[in-house]
């Protein structure tokens, strides 16, 4: 009775598995795989430390501003190189 349970047992685990079983497995590592990335990838960026803000007084700003407008209409800027075609 023993010899025939082994028996049995040692010719399932010997029979190649179904390509079907294959493909479903392979599936599920894969899922398994994106899961645990994403989590991984989740929990790291919820630990990572906010970046400094630098904070510019408003004066800054407005100066900024000014000169990027100023440059928009074509006023001419200080210091700019020419290429001898003005």
């Amino acid at each position: 009775m023993v010899t025939a349970l082994v028996g049995q047992m040692a010719s399932q685990g010997l029979v190649p598995p179904d390509p079907d079983k294959i493909e479903s497995y392979g599936h599920l590592i894969i899922q398994a795989l994106v899961a645990l990335v994403t989590i991984w990838a989740t929990v790291r960026k919820a630990l990572q430390r906010p970046e400094a803000v630098v904070k510019l007084p408003a004066e800054g700003v407005v100066a900024v501003a000014e000169a990027a407008a100023a440059g928009e209409t074509g006023a001419p800027l200080a210091g700019r190189a020419s290429n001898g075609n003005d």
